[in-house]
């Protein structure tokens, strides 16, 4: 395809992506491949922009088969990734849980016995005690 041509076609990137639209070379900066995809029954029409490792495979097709590809995939514009974030009261009621599992945890006897939780060396009688 050259840079005056644009075709329609479903175009799968890395990651399981699969956008469906027009697709043009563009090479502006450095050659990126141009997908125009149209708006479906959930997302406006949008263009994104793909470099050539990111791309897997491009399926060129009619205008009428990408246009249904694009409705039945219907790829979000955007991926938002927002952690759910907690207040500084909730974090430290969290440690301090915590903390309190760890304490009682190490006042568990070991399996040897022992309270302390690991062995210990006797000098009076040059042994191990376990």
């Amino acid at each position: 395809m050259d840079e005056q041509t644009s075709q329609y076609a479903i175009v799968e990137l890395m990651g399981h992506k699969t956008l469906a639209g027009r697709v043009t070379k563009d090479t502006a900066l450095f050659p990126l491949l141009r997908v125009d995809v149209p708006a479906t029954s959930e997302y406006p029409a949008y263009t994104a922009e793909y470099g050539q490792a990111a791309i897997y495979c491009i399926t060129y097709v009619s205008e009428e088969v990408a246009r249904l590809t694009a409705e039945a995939i219907k790829t979000s514009p955007i991926s938002v990734y927002s952690p759910e974030l907690i207040t500084r009261e909730a974090f430290d009621k969290t440690v301090e849980k915590y903390k309190q599992a760890l304490a009682k945890a190490r006042g568990l006897p070991a399996a040897g016995g022992t309270s302390d939780g690991g062995d210990r060396f006797d000098d009076d009688e040059d042994e191990w005690e376990i």
